[in-house]
This record gives structure tokens, sequence and C-alpha cells, in this order.
């Protein structure tokens, strides 16, 4: 089948196939949605217009959270504060990145380069975060634990959800599972629009520099950075697509229609499968094929 405006052709089973895997790994280990979904259009069906690449990745990555965030929301695990604040520097960020992108990055041979590292970045952070910590139990790590045990018991999760306290200039609070928390509301003002500016720039959710964001510098708790993370990357990968459309970049639209079907499926059954398979398993297995997307994309085998 031929589609015209990517400017391929390509057997719609096949790219309804890569999109299932797109949302089938993306929902099942909540990273690389963008990666794949890029690598796909890139070596596999021989896309080379990489501005057309960006957004249509970028559209992928938003269906594995727009299924999700509902849920999260429901069981008190989104931090809606910080979502506005990542969201107002992601917006600008992805203005940003888009811009940039489409003017310094549109050459396939330019592209690539920058999406290696990027890939190669993931693949190690996903690594790191799966090192074993022999340190003292953290508030967060606490906090997870009575949300782990109150879920178990089959409770209303929402009754220790995330709940905000009197909010301020120099500090926003908020309790989850008995615990308090805060944050400075310029982190993630600052963080937002760096964060977006790199993945709207390659086409990618910005999930792989959130999460560690979160944990590593605002120290929360895993439960609340997912659905954070989720509903901040719909906010930024829209702005982002709409800024590429903004600068004349045409989506093939009959070819995102098979992708889209295909990662909605995907996601869908990723979720109900999860609990059947090896998490660190699978985020290994997926570490080292990200690793070496990396060094094939820098031309080093």
């Amino acid at each position: 089948m031929e589609f015209v405006i990517a400017g391929i052709t390509a057997e719609p089973w096949t790219l309804l196939a890569w999109g299932l895997l797109v949302g089938l790994i993306f929902s099942l280990v909540g990273a690389a949605g963008g990666i794949l979904a890029s690598v796909g259009l890139i070596s596999i069906f021989g896309l080379t217009d990489v501005n057309q690449v960006k957004p249509m990745a970028q559209i992928l990555t938003i269906l594995s959270p727009l299924i999700a965030v509902p849920q999260y929301y429901r069981q008190g695990r989104v931090i809606m504060s910080l979502v506005i604040l990542l969201g107002l520097g992601g917006i600008l960020g992805a203005i940003i990145g888009s811009t940039l992108s489409a003017n310094y990055l549109s050459d396939l041979k330019d592209f690539k380069p920058a999406f290696a590292f990027v890939t190669i970045a993931i693949a190690v952070q996903m690594l790191w975060a799966l090192r074993k910590s022999g340190s003292k139990a953290s508030k967060a790590d606490e906090a997870s634990e009575i949300f782990q045990a109150m879920r178990d018991e089959g409770g209303d999760l929402k009754t220790i959800g995330v709940a905000h306290g009197r909010m301020g200039l120099r500090s926003i609070p908020f309790d989850f599972a008995g615990s308090q928390f805060e944050y400075a509301p310029w982190k993630p003002v600052i963080a937002g629009m760096l964060i977006a500016i790199i993945s709207s720039a390659l086409g990618v959710g910005g999930g792989f520099l959130l999460v560690p964001f979160m944990a590593a510098m605002l120290g929360l708790p895993m439960y609340i950075i997912a659905g954070t993370a989720a509903l901040t990357i719909i906010i930024t990968s829209i702005t982002s697509v709409i800024s590429y459309a903004s600068l004349g970049i045409t989506i093939d639209w009959m070819l995102m229609g098979i992708l889209i079907l295909g990662t909605a499926i995907g996601s869908f059954i990723g979720p109900r499968i999860g609990t059947r398979l090896p998490e660190q398993g699978l985020r290994i297995l997926l570490s080292l094929i990200l690793l070496l997307i990396g060094m094939r994309y820098l031309g080093l085998f």
C-alpha cells in the first residue's frame, strides 16, 4: 500500500503490528514508546523526512498515557500542582524544541547521532533504575509500602491519595499515604522546559527524564510519579505536535491511523498481561535493544 504524503510503501498489517509493539512495550515498561515508533518509521518503513517522524512518534506516545491517566487520577496518584508547573515549562520547551529541531535537525544524517545519544541515555537510565539499593528506606519508600498494602487489601486508594495543603510561592506541600512531601515551584517549571526541549526536538515522550527528576530531585514515591509523568507527557506532546503543524509539517494521517490502531490495541493488552511477565527481565531486554539501536545509529557497527 502506498502512503503518498509519507512517501513510503508498506503493508498495513506490518504497520499495525509495529504500532501494537509500541503500545505494548510502552504500557509494560513505561518508557521508550517514542524511540520505538521513530525507529520503526525510519529503519523499518523507510520514512526519510525526520520532521514528519518527530510529531508522528509523539502522537503514538500520547495514546498510552491517555488510557492510563483516568485510572491514576481515580486512585489519587496524580500531583496536579506539579503537572501544571511541569506543563507550563513544558509548553514553552515544546515550542522551542520543535522550532529548533525543524530548522536544525531536519536532515537524517544530523538527526541520527542526536537520536542515538538519547536512546543510549534512556537505556542507561533504565538499567541504573534496576540497581539494588541497600540504603535505609526513605519517606518515599515508606509511603509506597503503605499505598501498596492498601491496594492489596482492596481498600479505597483515593483516601490515602495525593491531597494538597496550603500552597505558597516558596513551597508546595502535599500529603500522600500518611507522609508529607513538598517541592519548590520553580524547579518543575525549569525542568519541564528543559525536558520538553529535548523530547520535542527528538520526537520522544520525555518520561525517561521526568521520572528520574521526580524520583531523585524531588524525592517522590514511584506510585505518584507514573500518573504525574503521564499527564505531563500528554500536555507537552500535544503542544509539540501542534507546533510542528504550525511550522508547515504535514502528517500522513492514513499511515498514522493504522499505527494508532495498533498502538491502542497494544496499550490495552499490556496492563492485562503485565502481571504475568517478569518486569525486571523486560526492562533489561529493552535496555539492551535500545543500546544496540543507539550504537547502530552512531555507526559503530
